[in-house]
């Protein structure tokens, strides 16, 4: 029997397997195009996807075995550490590395690490390393950079349509904070401590013309919030990281996820983002195009700075406002949980208007959107903020003081939160070494309630259904009703039967 031929795929080879048949096409047909075992091709696809894209991320795709070395984590750890040190423009010297490799090894227990020449030439050629001389001073942006942005900007974008033109960025968000409790967040950075449980990290997203918002992701503190015990459906994308904020981990899932919605939808965007830490060492994407704005210009050309988060904020708030009167309304204690954060937030981002999104790109040296959209250059704020009746039933008994927080207090609280920055050594490592299956962790919050039966939202439909009777509405309330019972209907089918559905 003749010997099989044995041959190596490289990263990059590996990842355009699993670009295939993410297209559409069957694990067979690849195979047999591709001349792989199908059994290998299944092991690549469904096993080695994250180690293949992150081994293409970090410039190793062409090689045809990549060695782990022998200190696999201290070299995860000094790789994300370098990628910090190059997005600040800090040159890195092979005496630095090895004095920071040894530094990691103190903190990961390795004894036997000496930071050789030998390990440093192996170090280099592992993750593809070239040393450069770095020329020039990037720091520095002034009006004239701005000037020259907005006018080369019809020649960025002029193949792309404003429905396939985007702008994303983060924002810090004190999910928990009450108006009372407006003053003593105020103008906190934010880094770590007790208020990293009380602020999430939001990732925004949407289009030139407006027409297109992006699903919000939320960023927390805690893996497994006890909030979410029981529940399988999120109304937002849910990542954690140990500050609560954008790692460049999580823009990368985020923006792999976009680029597979835009390639089965046959779509190819143009995405402007600042040049954050998070942001930089990005890997290639098919149907992604990321455009940075130039260093210290985001306040002027960021479209989602220019009155877009703050739109998303005022209406954030505003929903936590109806929410406390109406658990005062019911008597009842305001805690609002992560889970209660996502409802508000992804209701706030879905009452932001078109028109106010087209308005901040105008505003930031976009053309115009088409289709005769009102375009003032300004955001609509026009019945966002709470009433002063409202304000003032929040605020309680306002007759012992007179240095209250205004709307506009309460909107801005978290203006100077930080959303993404650099990690110190013990942040790189936990990152590195934490164990990916963590246990339940505490939010800070309560319980989450039992989700209900299908029994209990039937009759929760029948409510409704009564309600809208005895009301005046438009026939669409009714429309939506049967819309809420074809889905609950579907859950109860899906949901599987067990032994003792039987017996009763």
């Amino acid at each position: 029997m003749p010997k099989r031929k044995v041959f190596f795929l490289s990263a990059s080879d590996k990842l355009k397997l699993i670009r295939e048949v993410e297209s559409g096409k069957s694990v067979a047909e690849v195979s047999r195009a591709a001349n792989v075992p199908i059994s290998t091709l299944y092991r690549i696809v469904n096993k080695d996807k994250s180690k293949v894209e992150s081994e293409c991320a970090t410039g190793q795709g062409k090689q045809k075995r990549v060695s782990t070395g022998e200190f696999p984590q201290l070299e995860k750890c000094l790789v994300e550490w370098m990628k910090d040190r190059r997005a600040e423009n800090i040159p890195l010297s092979g005496t630095l590395i090895k004095q920071k490799g040894r530094s990691f090894a103190a903190q990961l227990d390795i004894t036997d690490f000496n930071g050789s020449n030998g390990w440093l030439e192996g170090f280099k050629k592992r993750y593809d390393l070239v040393f450069k001389k770095i020329c020039g001073e990037s720091a520095v942006v002034d009006n004239d950079c701005c000037n020259q942005w907005i006018s080369d900007l019809p020649m960025i974008i002029d193949q792309y349509s404003p429905d396939d033109i985007f702008n994303a960025d983060e924002t810090a968000l004190f999910f928990r904070c009450i108006p009372s409790a407006t003053f003593t967040f105020k103008g906190d950075p934010c880094h770590g401590g007790k208020l990293s449980k009380e602020r999430v990290t939001l990732l925004l997203a949407a289009s030139m013309s407006g027409k297109e918002k992006l699903p919000l992701l939320m960023i927390g503190k805690s893996k497994k919030p006890r909030c979410l015990r029981g529940v399988r459906t999120l109304p937002l994308n849910y990542k954690n990281n140990i500050k609560a904020w954008m790692t460049r981990d999580i823009f990368t899932d985020w923006l792999r996820s976009i680029d597979i919605h835009m390639r089965l939808n046959k779509r190819k965007i143009l995405l402007f983002i600042d040049n954050c830490s998070a942001h930089t060492h990005l890997p290639q994407f098919e149907n992604i195009k990321i455009i940075f704005l130039p260093p210290n210009t985001t306040s002027r050309l960021q479209p989602m700075d220019q009155g877009i988060i703050k739109n998303f904020k005022q209406l954030y708030r505003t929903e936590v406002v109806k929410l406390i009167l109406q658990k005062i309304e019911n008597h009842e204690t305001v805690d609002i949980t992560i889970l209660a954060a996502m409802r508000l937030a992804r209701r706030a981002w879905n009452d932001v208007k078109s028109a106010t999104v087209a308005n901040c790109f105008k505003k930031s040296g976009f053309k115009t959107a088409p289709g005769g959209e009102k375009a003032g250059g300004e955001p609509d704020l026009e019945n966002v903020i709470a009433s002063e009746e409202d304000w003032s039933r929040v605020l309680g008994d306002t007759s012992a003081s007179v240095d209250l927080p205004s709307f506009e207090d309460y909107v801005s609280i978290d203006d100077e939160a930080s959303v993404s920055g650099q990690s110190v050594d013990e942040e790189i490592v936990m990152q590195i070494t934490q164990n990916a299956e963590s246990e339940e962790e505490d939010d800070g919050s309560s319980d989450g309630k039992p989700s209900p039966s299908i029994q209990d939202a039937t009759k929760a439909i029948e409510t409704l259904q009564l309600f809208f009777e005895g009301n005046q509405c438009g026939p669409i309330c009714f429309d939506r009703i049967h819309d809420l019972e074809k889905m609950i209907l579907k859950a109860k089918k899906s949901r599987q039967t067990k032994m003792t559905d039987f017996f009763q």
